[in-house]
C-alpha cells in the first residue's frame, strides 16, 4: 500500500486530523517557509502523537549538529533534506535521512543512483504552484528504490499519478490546505482515501 506523508504541519489539530484520516507520516518544516515551525512548536505537537506515526523534520542546508540536536529534541524519526547536502553529509545521518531530489536538476537519475539511497524523495521543486514532477523522470527514478513523490499533488490528481508511476509513497502539503500552514481536513481525508483505495 502506498504511504501517505502530510507535510507542513504547524499545529496539533492538523496533526491529529491527519492521523485520524490515516496518514502514515507527518512532516514538520524547520527551514524558512510559510509553514515553518520552531523546534519548541514541533516538540509540543510531537509529544502528543502516537509512536506509530513517523515524524519527519524538514531542513535545508542546516549545520549537521543543528539537525541532530533538533532530531533528538523534537522526537523526529527521520530528517528530510531539501538543500545541497552532499553524500557525506547524508552518510553521517544514515539511516535516518530522506534526501530530496528535484526532477528538473540535470542528471537527477544519475544523482539518485550515486547516492545509493534505499528511500528518497523526488520533488518538482515548485511547491505551491500545482506543478507535477516530470512523469517520465519519475518513472525512471521509481526503479531506483523506495521513492516518495512530492509536488503538485491533490485529491483530484493523485490517483492517476500513482497508477502511472507506482511510487512507494506520496507527499502533500499545499494540495490539502485552506491556506499556507492550515490544513483542510476534508481535503486531507479525500487525499488519503483516494490513495488507500488504490
Amino acid at each position: 500500500m502506498v504511504k501517505v506523508k502530510i507535510c507542513g504541519i504547524t499545529n496539533y489539530r492538523d496533526a491529529a486530523d491527519a492521523i485520524d484520516c490515516g496518514a502514515d507520516v507527518l512532516g514538520f518544516i524547520l527551514a524558512r517557509s510559510p509553514r515553518q515551525v520552531t523546534p519548541d512548536e514541533a516538540q509540543r505537537i510531537i509529544r502528543k502523537l502516537p509512536a506509530s506515526v513517523i515524524k519527519v523534520g524538514v531542513f535545508v542546508d542546516a549545520p549537521i549538529e543543528k539537525v541532530r540536536s533538533a532530531m533528538k529534541y523534537c522526537g523526529f524519526n527521520l530528517v528530510q533534506l531539501h538543500g545541497r547536502e552532499d553524500r557525506e553529509y547524508c552518510r553521517r545521518l544514515y539511516p535516518y535521512v530522506l534526501k530530496v531530489f528535484r526532477d528538473k536538476t540535470p542528471g537527477v537519475i544519475r544523482s539518485i543512483r550515486s547516492y545509493g539511497a534505499g528511500i528518497f524523495m523526488l520533488d518538482s521543486g515548485q511547491g505551491g504552484t500545482g506543478k507535477l514532477v516530470d512523469l517520465k523522470i519519475a518513472r525512471g527514478a521509481a526503479k531506483l528504490g523506495n521513492m516518495i513523490l512530492a509536488g503538485g499533488l491533490t485529491p483530484d490528481n493523485v490517483a492517476g499519478v500513482i497508477k502511472s508511476i507506482k511510487p512507494y509513497g506520496v507527499d502533500v502539503s499545499s494540495g490539502v490546505e485552506k491556506k499556507p500552514g492550515k490544513k483542510d481536513k476534508k481535503k486531507v481525508a479525500a487525499f488519503i482515501d483516494v490513495v488507500k483505495l488504490l
